[in-house]
């Protein structure tokens, strides 16, 4: 049991690093862009691809993070209420 909280764990914490990295890149790529003012430059295909791609894996690596985090929770409690149960 301990094996798989350290795992999750560790999965956990990859994917929220993998998160906030694409955050950040996103940031330093399009730090003026705002995408309820300015649309027009997502005219041009190869920003907007850039900027889909950006979002699209910082979504992915968030989203995995959140149920890895859940995941980890449970597990977590799990073990404590199977200690607490064994006194």
């Amino acid at each position: 049991m301990i094996g798989a909280i350290v795992t999750v764990a560790a999965c956990a914490l990859l994917c929220s690093g993998l998160a906030t990295l694409g955050n950040h890149a996103i940031a330093r790529e399009f730090g003026d862009f705002d995408l309820r003012k300015n649309t027009e430059i997502l005219m041009d295909p190869a920003i907007a691809v850039r900027y889909a791609e950006y979002r699209l894996a910082t979504n992915i690596f968030y989203r995995q993070g959140l149920v890895l985090w859940t995941v980890l929770g449970l597990l977590v409690a799990y073990m404590v209420v199977a200690t607490l149960l064994k006194i």
